[in-house]
């Protein structure tokens, strides 16, 4: 499997959601409207399930999530063009939803740590399909990844502590958000396969003669 060069288009997708991070951080009236809050959502206000991601509280919280999320989204928009906007579609009602049913003690979330690992598990695991050296990379990127969700999940360890910079790290969607990823990845390279399966059958395949 070979990617496309990276550069072959314009990151809209990256450029995009950027953007509209950092209009939401600058402006609270656009925080107030677009964060993840249980009891807004309990009355009807969906949007902040998918909007919630764009909300950071914190310049910290903002930037430790950019540094993951832009490269990964990029690397995703810009070798596999399919698959940035479907799997930010998917990834982003995923986490809300997953924190809204499995965490009903958070009131107020927000932040782009889920979708961020969405995207750095895809990239990576179709870099597994790639040259060795980016095997490489990608491989130890999820090691530890694997290994950040299981110190989370099973000791309720993070790498720093971020309390003291207006956040606390949801495991929950940092587990949803890759899972989201396996997801997508399993989808397509089960689709390739089967779509190659079914084209060499139909090469292979005698031909036949047709008469009336």
């Amino acid at each position: 499997m070979v990617a496309p060069p990276v550069l072959t288009r314009m990151p809209l997708w990256s450029l995009g959601l950027v953007a509209v991070a950092l209009l939401t951080h600058r402006f609270d009236g656009a925080a107030d409207l677009f964060v993840y809050d249980r009891e807004g959502i309990a009355a009807g206000e969906l949007w902040r399930l998918l909007t919630g991601h764009l909300v950071h509280f914190s310049t910290a919280h903002l930037v430790n999530n950019l540094v993951v999320l832009v490269p990964a989204l990029w690397l995703v928009e810009t070798r596999y063009t399919k698959d940035a906007g479907l799997l930010l579609l998917v990834a982003a009602p995923a986490v809300g939803i997953a924190v809204f049913a499995g965490a009903p003690e958070i009131q107020t979330f927000g932040g782009a740590s889920g979708i961020s690992l969405a995207f750095l598990t895809y990239a990576c695991l179709r870099g597994l399909h790639e040259n060795r050296r980016w095997r490489m990379v990608c491989g130890v990127l999820l090691s530890i990844v694997c290994a950040k969700l299981a110190a989370e999940i099973f000791w309720g360890w993070g790498l720093l502590d971020w309390e003291a910079n207006g956040f606390v790290p949801v495991a929950l969607s940092h587990f949803v958000g890759t899972a989201t990823g396996i997801a997508l990845y399993v989808w397509r390279v089960a689709g390739e396969r089967i779509f190659h399966f079914k084209c060499s059958r139909f090469s292979n395949s005698p031909s036949r003669t047709w008469s009336s």
